[in-house]
């Protein structure tokens, strides 16, 4: 996108390092009890693909998207369902996967939906955190990388649906046109 420069943040042998070490925590912890991985979609369906395959217990997989970004870099601080789970999670164990935690208003909502249906246990897997916005407090129980406050791009991420198809994880800072 024009007037925008990428940085690099991670190389893909670092997001393979962080994902390999997130699933064996993962399955250390859970041993072979089955486990529901419920991805937020759109951003963390790359970060789910990878870490599935690391994973050593029985898993099932399912979906939602949550609308919180309008067409900026900013939250619209509003929490749209455009697509929710269809499996059962009453008496099982749930962990959610997410590229990165920003506010913190999407997972609180959604981890307080999913607690109404009384599963076992909730717990959230991020690939990144950024602390510095926190609205909420909201924690990974897995985190791959606390990032500083930057906008980040690649590996699903997106900006304005771009960029989402990158293998490495960039941050986003304008082009100062004056002086190039």
């Amino acid at each position: 996108m024009e007037g925008y420069r990428l940085n690099p943040l991670l190389s893909r042998k670092q997001i393979a390092s962080i994902v390999k070490g997130l699933a064996e925590q993962i399955s250390k912890d859970y041993g072979q009890r089955e486990l529901i991985l419920i991805c937020i979609l759109r951003g963390a369906f790359m970060f789910l693909s990878d870490l599935i395959r690391h994973l050593k217990m029985p898993v099932q997989v399912d979906f939602v998207r949550l609308a919180s970004y309008g067409t900026g870099m900013k939250t619209s601080g509003r929490i749209e369902i455009t697509k929710d789970i269809e499996t059962p999670v009453e008496g099982r164990d749930v962990l959610i996967i997410e590229d990165i935690i920003d506010s913190g208003r999407t997972l609180q909502f959604l981890k307080d939906r999913l607690a109404l249906s009384k599963p076992n246990s909730v717990k959230i897997c991020a690939l990144l955190d950024k602390k510095a916005r926190r609205e909420v407090e909201v924690e990974a129980d897995y985190l791959g990388k606390e990032i500083d406050d930057i906008f980040v791009v690649g590996y699903g991420i997106d900006f304005n649906e771009a960029y989402r198809n990158l293998p490495e994880i960039y941050y986003i800072t304008p082009i100062d046109r004056q002086r190039e």
